[in-house]
């Protein structure tokens, strides 16, 4: 039996940048990596970073983007932001993103009209393949 004493807390990686197109490819790197360490398939990868790519497409509502990872023992947690709120009542974005990862919700920021997009990628696969 383990001890709650040695369980460890979730992994975070958070990296800000500027919002220009020509600094997206920022967030694929360091995802990327994360990705690695939480070794995820390399199809579940990629759907995860054009999920986010695909976001950031749309433009965040600061001069500076956020990406922020969480992995715990079953599950990526991509944070990205900020947006305006209701970004994800756009239908074709709701629909692209949401095909790609397992969960996404938009989740409010305190104090504001902006909001996180929160993406979701557990370790098992969708399609059931590898158990």
């Amino acid at each position: 039996m383990s001890d709650p004493a040695d369980a460890r807390p979730p992994a975070r990686t958070t990296v800000e940048f500027p919002a220009r197109d020509g600094y997206r490819g920022v967030a694929s790197l360091v995802l990327g990596g994360v990705a690695a360490r939480f070794e995820l398939p390399v199809d579940r990868v990629d759907d995860l970073l054009l999920g986010v790519d695909s976001l950031l497409m749309q433009g965040v509502v600061e001069d500076v983007a956020r990406v922020e990872a969480t992995a715990s023992e079953t599950e990526l947690t991509v944070r990205v932001g900020v947006f305006r709120r209701g970004q994800l009542d756009d239908a074709a974005v709701r629909r692209v993103v949401a095909r790609l990862v397992d969960t996404v919700r938009e989740v409010p920021v305190d104090g504001g009209g902006g909001a996180w997009i929160e993406l979701g990628m557990s370790v098992a696969r969708r399609d059931g393949a590898g158990s």
